[in-house]
């Protein structure tokens, strides 16, 4: 049976996984994801998700699957990804207060043979839609002073913004990381659930 890799540094991936109760060991990515750009924030997704899945299937040497993602929520056309610092976190939440944006997770699966030959053997783009109520600038620094911001794309992750989240359509798992619902058939067939 071959290994289980987690291409990430997701917290959310992390616990996701956890959640399936499967032994799987953490690779974390070298790439410097803010650097990779396409024409599209959905394509700048699957980009990041591609190039982190295929760098750390470089690295591995014996039978294993390996799920590599990148997530993102975008307002319009823009890809609002980890904020920098209080400020940018800020200018986020404002943007997002009282509207609908999309959340989308590109996941990719590879998968290294016995014989150290690879392919890919799943992708997908999981997109929910997540609507936040209207956010005083109070509530927007009680929030801000109560998490980590600058490790989740747009500054939230599900769990910590229920608060100001008034509907979320579409997968749950997705908005935390990781689209569970599309995973789980893979890890099944693959022989790990």
């Amino acid at each position: 049976m071959p290994s289980l890799i987690l291409a990430s540094q997701s917290l959310g991936r992390k616990k996701l996984l956890e959640y399936l109760k499967i032994p799987f060991e953490i690779v974390h990515s070298q790439l410097d994801e803010e650097k990779i750009i396409a024409p599209t924030p959905e394509k700048t997704l699957q980009l990041r998700a591609k190039l982190k899945g295929e760098e750390i299937a470089l690295k591995i040497a014996k039978p294993a699957i390996i799920i590599s993602a990148d997530s993102g929520a975008i307002l319009g056309r823009k890809l609002l990804g980890k904020p920098k610092d209080r400020q940018e976190a800020v200018g986020i939440f404002k943007r997002l207060a009282g509207k609908k944006h999309k959340y989308v997770t590109s996941t990719y699966i590879i998968k290294i043979y016995t014989n150290k030959t690879k392919s890919v053997i799943f992708q997908s783009d999981n997109v929910s839609f997540v609507t936040f109520r209207k956010m005083s600038d109070d509530g927007i620094n009680f929030f801000l002073d109560r998490t980590e911001f600058t490790r989740f794309a747009a500054g939230y992750i599900l769990v910590s913004a229920q608060d100001f989240i008034t509907k979320v359509e579409g997968s749950l798992s997705n908005v935390i990381g990781l689209p569970l619902e599309d995973v789980i058939p893979v890890l099944k067939k693959e022989g790990l659930l």
